[in-house]
C-alpha cells in the first residue's frame, strides 16, 4: 500500500486519471472501502491488475487529505509511494507529504519527504501534534535529493 498526505482535494476523478497514467498497465478504480463503499461492479479481487485507492479526511495540519493507493506490487512500497507522490504533485501543482525513511536514521519515525510542485524536501513532523487544532505545522529541513527510480507499466520497480 502507497500512502500520501495531500495539502489540497482532488476529485476522485482527478485521481484516477493520475494513477491510469502512471500505471498504465494496472486498471485503477476509486473505492472508498474503509468508509463502508459498495465494491465497484468491475472491479474484480481475482485480478491481480486491479488496484483501487480511497481519499479519507487526515489529521496531519496542512495537509488534510489521505490518499491510500491498494494492491499494488507489496515490493518497493516506498520509493513507489515517493515516485508517485513527486509526480502528483508536480501536475497538480500541490504539496504531497510521504512518510519516509531517512537511510542515516532508520528507526526515527519522525521524517517525512514533502513534495512542493515535485521538488523534494526532507521533513520532521515530531513536533506535530496530529489531530489538535493548534498543531505545530511539519517543519520543512531543506531540499533533500532522493535516488532516480522508475517503475514500469504495473508498478514494479525497473532495475538497471
Amino acid at each position: 500500500m502507497e500512502e500520501m498526505y495531500l495539502s489540497e482535494s482532488l476529485s476522485a476523478a482527478q485521481i484516477q486519471q493520475f494513477l491510469q497514467a502512471a500505471l498504465p498497465g494496472l486498471t485503477v478504480f476509486p473505492w472508498s472501502a474503509l468508509l463502508g463503499a459498495e465494491q465497484p461492479m468491475e472491479f474484480d479481487s481475482a485480478n491481480p491488475a486491479h488496484i483501487f485507492f480511497e481519499v479519507t479526511a487526515s489529521e496531519v495540519p496542512q495537509f488534510p487529505h489521505h490518499l491510500a493507493i491498494y494492491r499494488t506490487p507489496s515490493t518497493d512500497e516506498e520509493a513507489r509511494a515517493l515516485w508517485l507522490a513527486q509526480a502528483l504533485s508536480r501536475q497538480h501543482c500541490l504539496n504531497v507529504l510521504v512518510p519516509f525513511t531517512h537511510p542515516e536514521k532508520p528507526q526515527d519515525p519522525f521524517y517525512d519527504i514533502v513534495f512542493r510542485q515535485g521538488v523534494s524536501y526532507l521533513a520532521d513532523d515530531r513536533e506535530t501534534a496530529f489531530g489538535e487544532p493548534d498543531a505545530k505545522p511539519v517543519r520543512l529541513l531543506g531540499p533533500h535529493a532522493l535516488p532516480r527510480v522508475d517503475f514500469d507499466l504495473f508498478g514494479r520497480l525497473i532495475i538497471d
